[in-house]
């Protein structure tokens, strides 16, 4: 089947011909020459732009003498082609409809250059190759949108504003926040290293599980292992946690029972970023895109920003990259990104914590829409998260201290319910009726 419509570029053409504003018409929909198939076509549409944009009047007469001019007019069709464009439109008034259909069929013939050159090679390519590709084929489909897909009539907006999502689980910390981490936003996580930002996201995670929200964690220094040994320890209901002895002193551990029920509990539900995967933005957003859209994810963890792979490109100017389209992914799935950033070396010299301490390009924490810093000072097993920046409510400066108990891998504030906090991994049972 032929990827052009001949009596659409004709129409479209022809409108113009007769009323010059439908000129205005095309450009709001991002009408460019190489949309037309047909290479006279091209030409005279280029012409027309030309006239239109040096206010030159445009009809039969003004863009026959325009071309000969530039000895393109045989090429364009002659004279007598125009007469032609003029009576083939059945109506001036449908121009938006017959530009519509020329962009549509210029994009499907991009597309299918596109598909052809990649099948040609896709026998060498390797994941990351079609991922690119796809990021591309994708970008083609966007690039080529009309102007009235970029707009969006006010009223027709409703007012419900969706509140509440992710919950941190400190009271404090979600009332402040307006209900917990919104969906639609991404949180910056900064702090110096061992300030207790992975115990924090820990419970955040586990948190999340229990209110029935799927999560994904993306650590840059933690083994699968690891990651799950230390989220095991952080779920683990008190009858599931064994006190152990070795010759380094005193540990605990989760029973082998704790363990399978908490692995069932997080079956389909928690994931991991793969260490096989190359953690460049393209995966990861490929990763994010495909648990949102596939397993229902909502709650998405990358720790950290500096773990990630920016290589081939300035340093900071790709960090700005990556956030955006973090933040981009965020507001187009409606699910809460957290990315943990260091703190830089300057913030030991602020009097107070302040959003342009995160480590990397300063734009990170304009971007985001929460900033949390956490803050260890001293000995004591004591942690503050401090919120810097708060686009929900406005609210910062807020400042919860939370105490590390050891043996349970979690923060607890000064009523102690997080201690008490049952996660939900162990199955309830209903009472039988002897009846």
């Amino acid at each position: 089947m032929a990827l052009y419509n001949l009596s659409a570029e004709q129409s479209v053409l022809g409108a113009i011909l007769i009323d010059a504003k439908s000129m205005l018409v095309a450009n709001q929909l991002n009408l460019s020459v190489y949309d037309f198939f047909h290479p006279q076509h091209q030409i005279i549409y280029n012409c027309m732009q030309k006239m239109y944009e040096n206010g030159e009047k445009i009809d039969p007469v003004t863009i026959s003498d325009e071309l000969r001019n530039h000895d393109l007019l045989d090429k364009a069709g002659g004279v007598v082609y125009f007469k032609d464009l003029v009576t083939a439109v059945p109506s001036v008034s449908n121009v938006d409809y017959y530009a519509k259909i020329v962009k549509d069929f210029s994009m499907k013939r991009s597309g299918h250059e596109m598909l052809t050159s990649t099948s040609k090679n896709i026998k060498s390519m390797d994941k990351k190759s079609l991922i690119t590709f796809s990021e591309d084929f994708k970008s083609m489909v966007l690039d080529n949108s009309n102007a009235e897909d970029l707009v969006v009539n006010a009223s027709k907006v409703t007012t419900n504003v969706q509140r509440g999502g992710i919950l941190t689980g400190f009271d404090g910390i979600d009332a402040l926040l307006g209900g917990g981490m919104n969906f639609t936003t991404l949180t910056v996580l900064t702090g110096r290293p061992g300030a207790g930002k992975s115990t924090f996201l820990n419970q955040i995670i586990a948190n999340a599980l229990s209110q029935g929200f799927n999560a994904f964690l993306y650590s840059g220094e933690l083994t699968y292992e690891m990651s799950m040994d230390w989220f095991t320890k952080t779920v683990a209901n008190p009858q599931h946690l064994l006190r152990c002895t070795s010759t380094m002193g005193n540990y605990t551990e989760v029973s082998e029972e704790g363990i399978e029920m908490i692995k069932k509990w997080i079956d389909e539900k928690l994931f991991f970023f793969s260490k096989e995967a190359k953690a460049d933005e393209a995966n990861i957003s490929h990763a994010i895109e495909y648990l949102a859209t596939k397993k229902n994810v909502k709650l998405f963890i990358l720790d950290n920003l500096m773990t990630l792979d920016f290589s081939g490109a300035d340093k900071n100017e790709k960090q700005i990259h990556v956030v955006k389209s973090l933040k981009r992914l965020a507001k187009k799935y409606k699910i809460v990104i957290v990315l943990v950033a260091h703190s830089n070396k300057n913030s030991l010299t602020y009097k107070e914590p302040h959003v342009f301490e995160i480590s990397g390009a300063s734009e990170i924490a304009n971007l985001a829409d929460y900033v949390l810093k956490a803050s260890r000072e001293g000995k004591e097993p004591e942690t503050e998260i401090i919120i810097l920046k708060n686009r929900m409510t406005g609210s910062i400066r807020y400042k919860a201290k939370l105490t590390f108990d050891t043996p349970r891998k979690r923060f607890f504030t000064k009523t102690g319910n997080e201690l008490k906090k049952d996660f939900g991994y162990m199955p309830s049972y209903e009472q039988a009726s002897f009846d």
